[in-house]
């Protein structure tokens, strides 16, 4: 990966934010590189779940009543 997770998220988070100034609509070219940038941070997580650096909830576990 060339370009770290905290920039890519801080990339996006401006993103969401020029979307709305710019009254819910981008450019051509920021259509782009938000697809991309959206590509990225899916890869980044899909990476961290294929080793097992989620942690996942668990089962509650359950209480036996007598």
């Amino acid at each position: 990966m060339s370009t770290p997770t905290s920039h890519v998220l801080k990339e996006l988070t401006e993103f969401k934010k020029e979307y709305v100034n710019q009254y819910f609509q981008f450019t051509e070219g920021q259509k782009v590189r938000y697809a991309e940038l959206l590509n990225k941070r899916r890869e980044i997580v899909k990476n961290w779940h294929d080793n097992d650096q989620v942690i996942s909830s668990s089962k509650p576990a359950k209480k036996e009543v007598k």
